[in-house]
């Protein structure tokens, strides 16, 4: 059947994609459906399933998107993060897809098409061959992290023009924009944090929980993959707080550097200012007001000069400046 490209294809079941896998034997082939969960009849069509026990039927066609594997001993179900697929590769925006899984059988399904299902149908329609439901699931966990470990290696390396920044020393106008990219990454790295610690925290505790069938000892490629990247968050998440204190430091220096010229300046100025005041007064018998005085404006500026000198030979002496 035609890839998942994100539109609803006109089957009537809502089914995007159906393929059989043939096992060593006729007994342990297994079957894998996949369904666009926006078409119409595609959850009626899964509700028709008698092999799916209910709570199964309810986590393939519900909304709710928080990452987590359930099981009752005989099915296992689940929603798994992703990132959607869109016209544009360097969009990445967090999705989900739901899967129930039988022995025989995995019931996979979606609202937005995510890059993991098409590279794993991709993969299948290159000839890959898992042998049982739970290994093509471990191996779309092991796609998505390996994907989330490629992303977190761009982000580093997003950094690398920030702290070159903050080393050079450059003034505060370059610095200015560089909070709003930290943040930025601070904010994605936290996303995935939030959809990854869930799944990893799932399969470390269910473990012993999951059925035999599901040999989940035998395929922890997607489980040792999202510690791998959740390794690599932590070492993100670690670099930014890092040079967003060296910001903020930088920052403060900058402001109480300006600071201190203006209380500089304020300061040296304040005997001109007296003295400017001073002269200003309307009173009678004002020093070099008379005409017989007739440079009395020049003897004034002179004084405020005067007065200016004095005060800066006074800071440089207490060496405050």
């Amino acid at each position: 059947m035609a890839m998942d490209t994100g539109v609803p294809l006109p089957n009537p079941d809502g089914l995007s994609w159906s393929r059989r896998f043939a096992g060593a034997d006729a007994k342990s082939g297994w079957v894998w459906q996949h369904f666009d969960l926006v078409h119409a009849r595609a959850s009626r069509t899964i509700e028709d399933n008698a092999d799916l026990p209910a709570f199964a039927q309810r986590m393939l066609t519900g909304t709710d998107e928080s990452p987590r594997i359930v099981t009752d001993g005989h099915a296992v179900a689940g929603v798994v993060p992703s990132y959607a697929r869109t016209g544009d590769v360097e969009q990445f925006e967090l999705t989900c897809w739901h899967f129930a899984m039988l022995p025989h059988c995995l019931v996979t399904g979606r609202r937005r098409a995510t890059r993991t299902l098409v590279n794993m149908w991709e993969a299948v329609e290159g000839g890959l061959n898992p042998a049982c439901p739970a290994t093509l699931v471990d191996l779309s966990v092991a796609e998505f992290a390996r994907e989330v470990r490629a992303r977190l290696a761009t982000l580093a390396t997003s950094l690398d023009p920030v702290e070159d920044k903050l080393i050079e020393r450059r003034g505060a106008g370059e610095l200015n924009d560089l909070g709003g990219r930290l943040g930025a990454v601070r904010r994605e790295a936290t996303q995935l944090n939030r959809v990854l610690s869930p799944l990893a925290r799932v399969l470390d505790e269910d473990e012993d929980v999951l059925p035999a069938w599901t040999s989940l000892s035998q395929h922890d490629a997607g489980h040792r993959l999202l510690h791998s990247a959740l390794d690599d968050i932590a070492a993100l998440q670690d670099r930014t707080r890092s040079l967003q204190d060296e910001l903020t430091t930088r920052l403060t220096e900058e402001t109480n550097r300006r600071l201190y010229l203006v209380s500089v300046v304020t300061t040296l100025l304040l005997p001109a200012t007296f003295v400017t005041g001073f002269f200003g007064m309307n009173t009678g018998g004002m020093l070099w007001g008379g005409d017989e005085v007739p440079h009395g404006t020049l003897f004034a500026a002179l004084l405020c000069v005067a007065a200016v000198l004095s005060t800066l030979l006074i800071l440089r002496w207490k060496r405050l400046l």
